[in-house]
């Protein structure tokens, strides 16, 4: 039996994924290349986690909202300085923030197990004499 394409143009559903046209337009007339951050890229979670440890955080109304409303998050150009990824110092794009945040919770995870295997580690290695 042949199977169906689910998408016109896919037989497996395995082809390497297109840019939207809509974002290539925007990419290709707006010819952003991405923003620099002194250290670089972040090369794993954990060095995610340590760059957003430093992260200034700050408070804000957008003058659009009331003066009532208010915001908190890092400034853009802080989080571009930082992580060096989006194409704008400007912005900070939603898949760059929430990329971030799961690196980040990813390296707390890791670091919570090693945290708790220890303390097993710990409470099995003492003695029954210890315990009272």
């Amino acid at each position: 039996m042949t199977q169906q394409p689910t998408v016109p143009g896919r037989t497996d559903g395995r082809e390497p994924p297109r840019h939207h046209p809509v974002e290539w337009v925007r990419s290709h007339l707006s010819r952003r290349r991405g923003v620099a951050a002194p250290d670089g890229v972040p090369d794993g979670a954990n060095d995610v986690l340590e760059r957003l440890a430093t992260l200034p955080l700050s408070v804000w109304s957008y003058r659009f909202d009331d003066e009532s409303v208010r915001h908190l998050g890092p400034m853009a150009q802080d989080f571009a300085a930082t992580f060096g990824l989006g194409s704008s110092d400007r912005s900070i794009a939603p898949v760059d923030a929430n990329g971030v945040c799961m690196a980040g919770v990813q390296a707390l995870y890791r670091r919570l197990v090693a945290v708790e295997a220890e303390l097993e580690r710990i409470r099995e290695s003492r003695s029954p004499a210890d315990a009272e």
